[in-house]
């Protein structure tokens, strides 16, 4: 009943089956391998990357206290800048324009004007100052950090 070519068959596939378990635990270990090697890369990335986000939260702290310590310094030359110039320059221009043109009006509008300039170009270093001031891209940075 066993001719010798069923018998080569069974052999033929009992080899297939057997040279094909050793290939899948090959599979799975190579597998389990590269998830590991994975892992420990992506641990690596996570841990610079927090590195980098402590570094740049380092960076923008030192930023926002020279910001700050300028807005001060600042703050302070616009205020004594309204007394000292009302007092000083604004005074002498609008005395001279007085004596000049023999008008209290003319007088006016120019140290105005001089006056309103000046506190311009303060108040546009202010702002521009302030703007410095905060942590967006150590924010960002820990966004990225802990979104998967």
């Amino acid at each position: 009943m066993n001719n010798p070519q069923t018998i080569a068959a069974k052999d033929g596939n009992e080899q297939n089956q057997t040279t094909e378990q050793p290939c899948q635990k090959d599979d799975w270990q190579d597998h389990i391998a590269k998830l590991l090697a994975y892992s420990k890369q992506l641990k690596d990335d996570y841990q610079t990357q927090g590195e980098i986000t402590h570094q740049l939260a380092k960076a923008e702290w030192r930023l926002s206290l020279r910001s700050l310590a300028l807005i001060t310094i600042f703050l302070g030359c616009f205020a004594s800048g309204l007394v000292l110039l009302w007092a000083g320059i604004l005074g002498a221009v609008g005395f001279a324009m007085f004596d000049l043109f023999g008008s209290v009006w003319l007088g006016i509008a120019a140290a105005t004007l001089l006056q309103i300039a000046c506190l311009a170009w303060l108040w546009k270093n202010t702002v521009y100052l302030s703007n410095k001031i905060g942590f967006s891209k150590t924010f960002k940075s820990l966004k990225q950090l802990f979104s998967l």
